[in-house]
């Protein structure tokens, strides 16, 4: 095939031979056009479709992070409603000891016109000092779940503080029960005969009396004045039937003239436990408890 070009009347004439391998590389030309748009227009599809699944994928992330993070601070939450019950818990149990080791130490000694802790009435007042909010709550640029753990690690701080004060009167709860107090006996009941010199009741002369004379009915209950262990019981040809407990730093309580023995050799005594009844054995004029208490030997008031 010829092809003549003229450009104008006057201009010189140009000629085109094109020749089946012209056609038959312009329409490998094309077609390789074609295939590289068509290549193109795919690429920036899948690329196009690559951002759009990174951007919905990266949404269900942060979704997914906002639904974690909100559980963990539920978590956080009820791991510190959880402690914050047992602290309370806790602080009822030491009210309960402390109550215990007033009234064990005879301190405790409420009329019907006195009232309880938890009778009185909630009476408060004072001037107003208003207190700005951002105090109240602190620093407010500060993320919830920084102060969340930070309160989380106070309740760890207090429950630890708790634990200790806890062990510390326990701890003192065991001392208060260990040291004598009170009488041997569940009611009150006046001497007839005290530590020190008196008139002996079967010589009458002048002697010394190394304890305390409390009479009773026979088989009034005789109480343990402290814990501790039975190290003695059984019969003395002065003190008739007799029961000494050992205690915590030498201490020794000892009921003596008793008419009959409810612990043996080797028992641990709880405070107030019942050891035995009231009598008249040994060297006695009567039924009444005699009681003692010495320390490393020595009868504690002993001044001869």
């Amino acid at each position: 095939m010829q092809i003549i070009i003229m450009l104008g009347p006057h201009s010189r004439t140009r000629e085109i031979h094109l020749t089946m391998r012209h056609f038959l590389l312009g329409g490998i030309l094309g077609l390789l056009t074609i295939l590289i748009l068509i290549w193109a227009l795919n690429s920036f599809s899948n690329s196009a479709s690559d951002i759009f699944l990174s951007m919905n994928a990266r949404q269900i992330s942060e979704k997914r992070l906002v639904i974690d993070s909100k559980n963990d601070y539920e978590i956080k939450l009820i791991e510190l409603q959880t402690r914050l019950d047992e602290a309370q818990r806790k602080l009822d149990q030491l009210d309960a000891l402390r109550f215990q080791l007033l009234r064990s130490n005879g301190k405790l000694n409420l009329s019907h016109s006195q009232l309880s802790d938890s009778e009185l009435p909630n009476a408060q007042g004072g001037p107003l000092r208003p207190a700005s909010t951002a105090h109240y709550l602190g620093n407010t640029d500060e993320q919830y779940g920084v102060r969340l753990d930070q309160t989380l690690q106070d309740t760890f701080a207090m429950q630890a503080r708790l634990n200790e004060i806890q062990s510390s009167l326990t701890r003192t709860w065991d001392v208060a029960n260990s040291v004598p107090s009170g009488l041997p006996l569940v009611a009150s009941t006046q001497p007839t005969s005290g530590l020190g010199y008196r008139l002996d009741p079967f010589t009458r002369q002048i002697a010394w009396h190394d304890g305390t004379d409390y009479p009773a009915a026979f088989g009034t209950p005789i109480l343990a004045t402290a814990e501790g262990k039975v190290i003695r019981a059984g019969w003395d040809s002065e003190y008739g039937n007799l029961i000494e407990l050992a205690h915590k730093n030498g201490v020794i309580t000892r009921y003596a003239h008793a008419q009959e023995l409810l612990v043996k050799l080797g028992d641990d005594v709880k405070k107030s436990q019942v050891i035995a009844k009231v009598g008249s054995t040994g060297r006695s004029t009567g039924p009444h408890v005699h009681y003692e208490i010495l320390r490393n030997g020595i009868v504690l008031g002993q001044n001869r």
